[in-house]
């Protein structure tokens, strides 16, 4: 009897134990620690680096962590269209590009199609802020404004009125233009009269204008040092840029010429191949909130693209506010200059080449 009786607790311990080791299989399987928790999610995000990171972090990433528990946001370096066309964009989700770019990776098949119903901020967007590839579908929503024109020295020139302002003799060697950038070239182009069919006046227009060129810029950040150091009096650049300069105490001033400025548009796509489309489009309507914008204005001087969003009189001055502030401004439309860019390019490299 005993040994009968050890055998029997012995099987009922072996049983227990199997069935302890089911459950803990079942409960791997379903993607539960041991605790129960459920298993954190990451969106990838690409970002432009320096000042902006920041920005995002404070106001859109540990916000939205915060009210979406278990959810870590990774921002990753800028990543342009053709890495994405090249694969570069297997571990991202969410990619942040100028206006154009978005376009273009849209209407080549790299970005998913946003719809309304995705986005409860959608309603409160400026049509501006909406990004529509071809066919009308929309691959991006826009969380920043900014103004492109022109910034110069008060101490060292007069105000600029006009984009021709740029030719002046009294600034020559002392101007910065972006290198290879359609804004300049679209402002250009207004300055002299050209028109897209006939582009040449736009090329000689550069071809005069090299010699006062003290540097074509590849990096936005560039004008800042090149006026902290003197090199330059006037240069084309961002509205919110030379804000931030003048806040530090600089001495550079911007405005927007007579012919009009650029409406520089920054926003949001998920690439097509992204696992975490639902996520990713909640991640863009946190971006899009009036909280998010409010500090993406008052810390880096970037417009509103929510039409909810209320700015103090002061601030409004500073950055693109409302339709009045859109008002003088171009937003081009891409689909139609972009199957124009690579020649346009060309022409430009030509016409500034020393």
């Amino acid at each position: 009897m005993k040994a009968k009786w050890i055998s029997l607790v012995a099987l009922m311990i072996a049983a227990v134990s199997v069935l302890s080791a089911c459950e803990g299989n079942s409960s791997s399987d379903n993607g539960q620690a041991s605790g129960g928790a459920a298993q954190s999610q990451e969106l990838v995000v690409t970002s432009f680096g320096g000042t902006y990171d920041e920005a995002f972090a404070k106001y859109v990433i540990e916000p939205f962590e915060a009210a979406n528990p278990g959810v870590k946001v990774t921002l990753a370096p800028y990543t342009g269209v053709t890495k994405l066309a090249q694969g570069g964009g297997e571990k991202i989700d969410i990619v942040q590009l100028d206006d154009f770019d978005l376009i273009e990776a849209g209407n080549q098949g790299l970005l998913s199609e946003l719809a309304q119903d995705q986005f409860s901020n959608w309603s409160n967007l400026y049509p501006q802020a909406i990004l529509n590839g071809n066919e009308s579908k929309t691959y991006g929503l826009v969380n920043v404004f900014g103004a492109w024109g022109i910034a110069y020295n008060p101490d060292k020139a007069e105000a600029p009125t006009s984009w021709n302002d740029l030719w002046n003799p009294e600034v020559k060697g002392k101007v910065a233009l972006m290198s290879q950038w359609i804004p300049d070239i679209l402002l250009t182009a207004k300055a002299v009269g050209a028109d897209y069919e006939n582009m040449d006046p736009v090329w000689t227009a550069f071809k005069e204008l090299t010699p006062s060129v003290a540097q074509y810029y590849s990096s936005f950040s560039a004008p800042e040092s090149l006026f902290g150091t003197g090199a330059v009096t006037m240069a084309a650049w961002f509205d919110g840029r030379a804000t931030a300069m003048k806040e530090a105490g600089k001495s550079v001033e911007f405005v927007i010429p007579e012919e009009g400025g650029v409406l520089i548009r920054s926003g949001l796509g998920i690439l097509k191949d992204s696992a975490n489309q639902e996520l990713a489009a909640k991640l863009i309507d946190f971006t899009l909130t009036a909280e998010a914008q409010q500090g993406f204005a008052q810390d880096l001087f970037y417009g509103p693209t929510n039409k909810t969003v209320e700015l103090d009189a002061e601030l409004q001055q500073k950055v693109v506010y409302g339709e009045e502030g859109l008002a003088n401004l171009l937003a081009p439309e891409w689909n139609e200059l972009l199957p124009k860019r690579e020649e346009w390019l060309t022409k430009w490299t030509e016409a500034t080449t020393r």
